[in-house]
């Protein structure tokens, strides 16, 4: 069955690659939301975009969360939000949507955001699925450590080598949003594949010898079940999904 899907931030990332998959309605910053009032209701708007433009992070949260409200007022079925993995405090259990993600930081305005604009969403009676993703690789993905030392083999990192990542693809997130449309899902979802690779050890895959930083980052251990039971392709290695993302872009 063909759906009416709006998807926001479509300029790239994965807002590109859900409107290639899904072949629908486009939400680009050059476009008012209000325009598309008209269109409405569509059976579900997935909302991507996140505004980096803003220099000071007051500004940045104001703009975002503006986006988000102006996007959420546009009349669909269901309210997909692309969360992230990293709304999570940092150590303790392993990230199960149960946990309590607040409160929100003052140091980390991406994490303030994506929080706020959850809250946002819970506090609705619609029909509603807020996704958080672990980090993507798609063709259209915006250069992450991976990607970068795929184009460059010996190019210079930030990050420590100890530092870990869970991989999905983009196409992991289009087929389980039509999963999760089909059977009429509510709720949030950790997006992630099974278990985690160092930097270093992606490094190794890549053939890559890159300068490493001392910035540590800690994807955290994911409970993955939830969206598991949904879409099974989850059930694959974080080494699996990036071996797969090198066929497809070879």
């Amino acid at each position: 069955m063909t759906r009416r899907i709006l998807v926001t931030g479509t300029d790239s990332g994965l807002g590109r690659a859900l409107l290639d998959r899904f072949g629908t309605t486009a939400l680009t910053r050059r476009e008012d939301p209000l325009a598309l009032q008209q269109e409405a209701p569509f059976d579900a708007v997935v909302h991507c975009a996140f505004d980096h433009s803003p220099d000071d992070d007051a500004t940045k949260i104001k703009a975002n969360l503006a986006l988000f409200d102006a996007v959420h007022a546009i009349p669909c079925r269901c309210f997909i939000y692309i969360s992230s993995i990293d709304v999570y405090p940092k150590g303790g259990v392993p990230r199960h949507e149960s946990e309590t993600v607040s409160p929100m930081p003052d140091d980390d305005p991406y994490r303030t955001i994506k929080i706020a604009c959850e809250a946002r969403l819970r506090s609705n009676a619609g029909q509603h699925l807020i996704l958080r993703p672990t980090a993507l690789l798609g063709r259209s993905a915006r250069p992450n450590s991976l990607i970068r030392m795929m184009r460059d083999p010996q190019c210079s990192l930030s990050l420590s080598p100890a530092s870990r990542f869970n991989y999905v693809l983009h196409e992991h997130i289009g087929h389980f949003i039509l999963s999760a449309l089909r059977e009429g899902l509510n709720g949030i979802f950790n997006i992630a594949t099974t278990g985690n690779l160092r930097l270093d050890e992606v490094a190794e895959i890549l053939a890559a010898r890159p300068e490493y930083g001392k910035f540590l980052y800690d994807v955290g251990d994911i409970d993955n079940r939830k969206a598991q039971s949904v879409l099974p392709e989850l059930g694959q290695s974080s080494r699996d999904t990036v071996e797969a993302f090198m066929k497809a872009t070879a």
